[in-house]
């Protein structure tokens, strides 16, 4: 979340925040020891100087009028105050309206109380944005927000050494200046340090400057940032930039995004680039992404030295590959065929005994669910197995079991 890892994670859920933390930032209330008529005379005067304008007049004579009991005349005066930039008055009318229950539009005043630089109401949209969700990006900004402004509870709920934040926003905005006088390199150590201190709005315009400029940092960790949200398109131009611009990692993820989102014949090249590059891991994605792509020669050539060489899933990806070259030929399965899948389970059943030797038993799992869907009945069997043992009632574990069953006899 930023906020240098958010240092204190908060002892996982131990220190929800909760309205039992809040300050008092609104609702404030004049207490003045002076006549009716010296009140009266102090309202007259700070009604004249309000009605012609004055923001601060109009946030004090709220205030007399509320001591007067005209709550909602001083209310009135409140949302004039506010709309003019009063921080005050729209922390009032923010614990007013929470007060109420009126929580959508006692947020919207506490937000622009803290637009406006009102700490304490800065410190409350925090507590109660947090409340609700301790991972809230916008509550932890604000939160940050507070602690640099000096709230002592903020600082202590973040668990920060200030005068780091202090320090990293400095640094921030003298890379700010830096790139506004064209420094790619230094547009993206802005948007990293703005990233951190939770201003992501910011950090994405920074790696959009760097993008532009050619720094390939950016336009990679921008890529990321835009997928997540939901701009896949963009997102992949900004990687494909990336690998261009001499980020090689950029040119496997390029590839690898084709593939998963369902265009193999578009994610090819990009492979074999990754695997000409040195990425070795890819070599199975390439393979698969042939496969599909309709090039079963191709994959068989990608996928075949990893599988002599005893890489238990490339056995089972050029097992499917044979499996459709021969349905394409309508010829009969080979006896290599029965061979891959022999030495595959064998491969995958003692990789996931050494997981479960090791007490990684999620990684078993996950092993067996490879080779089972791979259509490995033995497989299928073992993983049934391990998750009725975890599970005695588990659906997954028994639809394996069965499955097998009906191919290997109980």
């Amino acid at each position: 979340m930023g906020i240098f890892g958010r240092k204190r994670k908060r002892e996982q859920e131990q220190e929800q925040p909760s309205g039992g933390g809040i300050d008092i930032g609104g609702g404030m209330r004049v207490h003045l020891e002076v006549s009716p008529e010296q009140m009266r005379q102090l309202t007259d005067q700070a009604r004249q100087a309000a009605e012609a304008g004055d923001v601060k007049a109009m946030f004090h004579l709220a205030g007399f009028l509320e001591h007067q009991g005209k709550v909602q005349e001083a209310a009135n005066w409140h949302h004039r105050a506010s709309s003019a930039g009063n921080a005050d008055s729209a922390a009032w009318l923010a614990d007013r309206l929470l007060k109420q229950g009126q929580t959508e539009q006692g947020l919207d005043y506490l937000r622009l109380a803290a637009q406006l630089g009102h700490v304490s109401a800065t410190f409350n949209l925090a507590v109660l944005l947090l409340g609700e969700n301790s991972e809230d990006y916008e509550g932890a900004r604000w939160m940050l927000r507070a602690a640099e402004a000096g709230h002592q509870k903020a600082i202590d709920y973040l668990g920060i050494n200030i005068e780091e934040v202090r320090k990293a926003r400095a640094a921030v905005e003298r890379d700010i200046a830096k790139a506004e006088q064209g420094d790619v390199a230094a547009a993206h150590r802005a948007a990293v340090g703005l990233i951190d201190l939770v201003e992501d709005e910011q950090a994405d315009h920074w790696l959009e400057v760097g993008a532009r400029g050619g720094n390939a940092d950016s336009a990679y960790e921008l890529a990321q940032r835009l997928r997540d949200g939901g701009e896949t398109e963009r997102a992949l131009e900004l990687m494909k930039q990336a690998g261009q611009l001499g980020r090689k990692d950029a040119t496997r993820v390029a590839g690898v995004w084709l593939y998963t989102d369902g265009d193999p014949a578009a994610a090819v090249p990009l492979l074999r680039q990754a695997v000409a590059d040195g990425e070795e891991l890819v070599v199975p994605i390439l393979g698969a992404a042939l496969a599909a792509a309709g090039d079963l020669d191709g994959a068989e050539a990608v996928m075949r030295p990893a599988a002599e060489a005893g890489d238990w899933q490339a056995q089972y990806n050029l097992l499917s590959v044979l499996q459709q070259q021969a349905a394409r030929a309508g010829t009969q399965p080979s006896p290599e065929e029965q061979e891959l899948l022999i030495r595959a389970s064998e491969g995958v059943h003692d990789a996931a005994q050494e997981r479960l030797d090791a007490g990684r038993p999620d990684q078993a799992v996950h092993m067996l669910r490879i080779a089972a869907r791979a259509g490995d009945p033995v497989a299928q069997r073992s993983l049934g197995k391990l998750l009725l043992a975890m599970n005695p009632k588990d659906p997954e574990g028994r639809e394996w079991k069965q499955r097998a069953d009906s191919v290997l006899g109980r």
